[in-house]
């Protein structure tokens, strides 16, 4: 005789099953950042297996496979990690403070002021009343680029804050909005381009390419200085911008002071977009790419999606340096790869938004 009774302890909550598999899904990116760098420090001119790889990152290797590494390689790999997630979790914050799904650094204009600034930045050594003394050496240093590309920045961003709280702020109006704001940089960063001389010229058309190579182990603890406090704030507000996602009514019958959250927000997501600019390059479309292809695979939990987020925006951006440099005879800059990545999933979007 059977019983109709189930054994007790057999019943899995399935809320509790849905939040393991985002879980999961977390540490499987992060597990993929990982497999993704050994393989692409394996690459270049001295060829290295995954053994000696990780056997040169243990300091267990030859003195050759271990300088090769540690002094050329290993830079490139976490200027990937750092600024893919950086960029990845702003633009996560963005479309989140501002109710927008086509907000990131580079479609607010944010990424073109921060080029701008840094461009006068390199210029400034060369113009008469800089030439040869103190702030004109300065300007052009690491950290006087990292100043200029932030203040800069955040003209893009007073502005993009300004107009989301007119009254005729649309999401739409919102992206077409810094659309012209980063046509409106780009002009002016042509123009400079125009009365430059040839060599700084060269200097500021090559900054430009978002290029990960440019990383080097002083410009990389400038960024992780920066960018670790920031993604600690974004994920100790995660339950505010959860409760945002909801509504600004709601959030602030909460008591959360929306308007705070969004500038203060706003400022941190512009700040590591500004240092990352500032140190490769524009590198476009990644915190469009990881927030939405996040947001489609585990939903909007800022809990979840803010670390899935930064985990695949550096994914992408790892996969996208080894394309670069593993399927062309020579290596292609990572900005240009993430642009041809990043276009097509933009236009997938509007005509998504239209279609709703």
């Amino acid at each position: 005789m059977t019983s109709d009774v189930e054994p007790q302890g057999t019943e899995t909550n399935p809320y509790t099953e849905f939040q393991s598999k985002k879980v999961l899904f977390i540490i499987a990116l992060v597990v993929a950042c990982v497999l993704v760098s050994i393989i692409s420090l394996s690459l270049g001119a001295y060829k290295m297996t995954a053994r000696e790889v990780i056997e040169a990152v243990l300091g267990m290797g030859d003195r050759y496979s271990s300088v090769t590494i540690w002094r050329i390689r290993m830079p490139r790999i976490l200027a990937a990690v750092l600024i893919g997630t950086s960029l990845a979790i702003a633009g996560s914050v963005m479309q989140c403070v501002l109710k927008n799904p086509l907000a990131s650094p580079f479609t607010l204009g944010i990424s073109n002021a921060a080029a701008l600034g840094a461009a006068i930045a390199i210029a400034m050594p060369y113009i008469g009343i800089f030439h040869g003394n103190f702030i004109g050496r300065f300007a052009s240093s690491m950290y006087g680029v990292s100043i200029m590309a932030f203040l800069f920045s955040m003209i893009s961003v007073v502005i993009v804050i300004l107009f989301s709280r007119t009254s005729m702020a649309t999401s739409e109006s919102m992206v077409l909005a810094g659309i012209a704001i980063g046509s409106i940089f780009s002009a002016a960063l042509s123009s400079l381009q125009y009365f430059v001389d040839d060599s700084t010229l060269a200097s500021i058309v090559y900054w430009q390419f978002g290029d990960l190579t440019k990383a080097t182990w002083n410009e990389l603890g400038l960024l992780f200085a920066v960018i670790v406090p920031v993604l600690i704030y974004f994920l100790y507000k995660r339950l505010d911008y959860n409760s945002m996602e909801a509504g600004e009514e709601v959030a602030m019958s909460l008591g959360i002071d929306t308007k705070k959250l969004t500038i203060v927000s706003m400022v941190l997501a512009s700040v590591v977009a500004a240092v990352s600019v500032s140190i490769v390059g524009i590198i476009g479309f990644i915190g469009l790419l990881g927030p939405h292809i996040t947001r489609r695979l585990i939903g909007g939990d800022h809990r979840f999606l803010l670390p899935a987020s930064a985990a695949m925006g550096a994914l992408i951006l790892l996969i996208s340096d080894f394309v670069g440099r593993a399927l062309f005879i020579q290596a292609i800059p990572v900005g240009i790869i993430t642009s041809f990545l990043g276009g097509p999933l933009f236009l997938y979007i509007l005509i998504k938004k239209n279609k709703r």
